[in-house]
């Protein structure tokens, strides 16, 4: 019993939660367990504990308890809680909510999750055993299923696969059709199956066959051992972790701290803002920090990176909605002269304390190797900061969100300052990352990356160093913020933003970037740089011509897309994403003569839009190098 893993939960009838679990054996298995639901009601305009008298009455047990209302958590409520069988509990509490008298609180992440809570089944963990985040998945055993049309991976369940390609058990088989995938699963008997979305439907709609949980790439962020991460931080069951935005995983995290410090979650709490001056809102209310670069070849350059700034910046200040412009005996302005608000720092606040242990769980991920762990943690942080500002978070407010960018923008303006003082040239800053190049150093980067975190407490490390640095030109002149590449002295090449790393790119446009981009990778000095350009633009040139007067493959023509279902925009690839009778989270088209969206799963197209991707070459090409002499050095 003690080594099955938990995957899942649903409720069953009365008072009973079925759980999934994963056999060490191979497959997965239902298990039945006693539990109670519970609800959360605050009174309205009627005593507690006679309310809860009341609703015992009903066949339901309740009770009073005391806990922190928001926003601030500094004043005490009575909620009555019921407890009893699934309906009836649901069933009490919406009848309370419809004559007036109560109104549900507590609501998030769900009853479902709250009884994982009480009873310590930690989805992700071993029945009967305390894990940790990165602790060993033990018994769990994947499948992977991918299937192959003319264009490669099919994108939608009207396809008819040519091949199937099954990984499972340490071993890999190729066959030619549903049956023979099935049969490979039917013999290995996983217990989550790897398959993106189209391939998940047809091969469901060719069996009854159920004795796994799917799992599609293409509508999460991260891996299944990612995922499993997810599922222990968050306490979300399989289905409700799988697919879900990562503000769900997070807040989900956030709500289970505030359940244990008994910080009531109500939805209708309002989040009054103080008053301020118009000169206040306006040096508040700015971005986080980035400047606008010139663009050009810079050679010599050091990538500075923060590591995970903004959770730091959160953790170290306390900069919490309940904390934020919160009179308290001893405050902090995390920074002076920034536009910034004054934080409480009498007590923990609740998104600090959930993002503090996220960044020491990431940083005991990378020192153990664990690469799809790390990131998964790496996801939830980042969401930390923006979910701050979100309208509807629970644990976010709009002090706290401009508290935490006037700290960043602090923070790197120490590092620019330190950088120059050590004879260093500010090229770019971007978020986390500073770009510098020598001129007159005085110690090795090293040096200043440790200077860097003695100013502002932020761990720093050199992230890169480049022997070219190429930041492209926007239209409107001033260099790109976001997409920079270059020529690493390790070897290889790094890319940031440009059409060679961009998903939505056609496969012949990425190749074209990337090889020029390679011919420029051949510099290694400024004066071998002009002949880089001219050979670079010799590379697109031969493209532009195949595109324009040649047959180029047309399966390196596909476009693949992610379609916002709740969008009303008309661009081609939500039309071509329309005229499939089943929709999946990405569609794959061509763009067939006259502009048409065609498909993939109506088969290669007559003809092809020759200028459109031209265009497309055209744009990626800007992202490159004039043939002329640059002038930075």
């Amino acid at each position: 019993m003690g080594e099955r893993l938990i995957l899942d939960a649903e409720p069953l009838g009365g008072r009973l939660l079925q759980l999934t679990v994963a056999s060490p054996g191979g497959g997965l298995e239902a298990l039945n367990v006693e539990a109670a639901a519970r609800a959360y009601l605050l009174p309205i305009n009627t005593d507690a504990s006679t309310l809860a008298r009341g609703v015992e009455a009903e066949g339901v047990e309740a009770w009073v308890e005391d806990w922190l209302s928001p926003p601030r958590y500094d004043r005490l409520v009575e909620v009555v809680v019921v407890e009893g069988g699934w309906r009836g509990v649901g069933r009490v509490a919406s009848a309370l909510e419809a004559r007036g008298v109560a109104r549900r609180v507590n609501r998030y992440p769900g009853p479902l999750v709250e009884v994982l809570w009480r009873l310590g089944l930690r989805p992700g963990c071993l029945l009967g055993r305390v894990c940790g985040p990165l602790d060993d998945y033990g018994v769990l055993s994947l499948a992977v299923v991918e299937a192959y049309s003319w264009h490669g991976p099919i994108s939608s369940p009207l396809e008819k696969p040519g091949r199937f390609r099954v990984v499972c058990g340490g071993w890999e088989e190729a066959v030619g059709g549903v049956d023979g995938a099935l049969d490979v699963l039917r013999g290995c008997r996983p217990h989550v199956v790897v398959a993106r979305s189209p391939v998940r439907l047809i091969l469901e709609g060719s069996s009854r066959f159920r004795e796994y949980l799917w799992f599609e790439p293409d509508r999460n962020l991260v891996g299944p051992r990612g995922l499993i991460v997810w599922m222990r931080i968050s306490w979300l069951p399989y289905t409700m972790a799988h697919g879900a935005p990562i503000g769900r995983v997070l807040t989900a995290a956030e709500a289970r701290e505030a359940y244990r410090r008994r910080y009531l979650l109500d939805e209708r709490a309002p989040r009054h803002e103080r008053f301020r001056s118009l000169r206040s809102l306006v040096e508040s209310d700015m971005p986080g920090a980035a400047r606008l670069p010139e663009p050009g070849v810079y050679w010599g350059v050091v990538q500075l990176d923060y590591s995970s700034l903004y959770p730091r910046l959160i953790a170290m200040y306390n900069i919490s909605a309940e904390t934020v412009d919160t009179p308290c005996g001893n405050t902090l302005d995390p920074a002076p002269g920034y536009g910034g608000h004054r934080v409480c720092m009498d007590r923990r606040g609740l998104v600090p304390e959930v993002l503090g242990r996220l960044v020491d769980l990431r940083e005991e991920a990378r020192r153990r190797g664990a690469g799809e762990e790390q990131e998964a943690i790496k996801w939830i942080l980042v969401s930390g900061f923006g979910y701050l500002g979100f309208r509807n978070s629970l644990f976010g407010s709009i002090a706290a969100y401009e508290t935490v960018t006037a700290a960043a923008r602090r923070a790197l303006a120490a590092a620019e300052e330190a950088a120059v003082e050590m004879g260093y040239r500010v090229i770019h800053s971007l978020v986390d990352s500073v770009f510098i190049q020598p001129v007159e150093p005085r110690g090795p980067p090293g040096e200043v990356a440790r200077e860097i975190e003695r100013r502002t407490g932020v761990p720093v490390k050199i992230e890169a160093e480049y022997k070219w640095l190429y930041i492209p030109p926007t239209l409107r002149g001033h260099g790109a913020v976001n997409k920079y590449y270059g020529a690493l002295e390790s070897g290889g090449v790094k890319l940031k933003g440009i059409a060679a790393v961009r998903r939505d790119t056609p496969e012949i446009v990425r190749e074209a970037q990337a090889s020029a981009i390679a011919r420029l990778a051949e510099a290694r000095h400024p004066g071998e740089w002009p002949g880089a350009v001219e050979r670079a633009w010799k590379v697109v040139d031969g493209y532009m011509r195949l595109l324009r007067e040649g047959e180029p493959p047309v399966e390196k023509l596909v476009i693949e897309k992610r379609v916002d279902p709740g969008s009303s925009r008309n661009t081609p690839w939500r039309r071509a994403w329309l005229k499939s009778p089943v929709q999946t989270p990405t569609v794959k088209y061509v763009v067939a003569g006259g502009g048409r969206p065609h498909p993939v799963w109506l088969g290669p197209p007559g003809s092809i839009d020759r200028q459109y991707y031209m265009k497309l070459l055209e744009r990626a090409a800007g992202e490159l190098p004039k043939p002329v002499p640059q002038h930075h050095t």
